[in-house]
């Protein structure tokens, strides 16, 4: 992790100083199956939607997601989704993961993508390994088919 400072001001009595900081996480290296595992689920979150794939996504989810999301609902959130983007859409891409924990069979991660040229943004996830295959699991504070909490970029 790498925290930056920026400070700005002339110095001068009646100015005022600010100070700005951001904190940088690095990106994620895999070492294990598990974090490769975790990589392409969180890949293929993004990668779905401007390939117009979407509800192959589907069953890449925990039973307790699917409970909450039923798949005709699934596939309208990703229609809905990819019209929100509009042209973006097909600028969707995956950039990294960050802030990757893995604790048996549980994972929490930061997903960062991008809207190419543009922004990126981020989005806290979760993934759970049932029966030896990892699957996106809700983040804690979700409900209906959100499963991901977007964090301010």
């Amino acid at each position: 992790m790498v925290v930056v400072l920026i400070s700005g001001g002339s110095g001068g009595g009646d100015s005022s100083d600010q100070t700005v900081t951001e904190t940088f996480f690095p990106p994620y290296s895999p070492n294990s199956p598990d974090g490769l595992a975790i990589v392409a689920l969180a890949r293929s979150s993004i990668e779905v939607l401007p390939h117009g794939e979407w509800p192959s996504l589907y069953d890449s989810f925990t039973a307790e997601y699917q409970q909450r999301c039923p798949k005709d609902q699934f596939a309208a959130a990703g229609e809905a989704g990819a019209q929100e983007q509009g042209s973006n859409l097909p600028l969707l891409r995956f950039v990294n993961l960050e802030q990757v924990s893995i604790e048996g069979d549980t994972a929490k991660a930061v997903i960062v993508g991008e809207i190419q040229g543009l922004q990126q943004y981020k989005l806290r996830s979760a993934f759970r390994k049932i029966d030896g295959s990892w699957k996106i699991s809700p983040t804690e504070g979700t409900n209906g088919c959100n499963a991901f909490d977007r964090l301010q970029s």
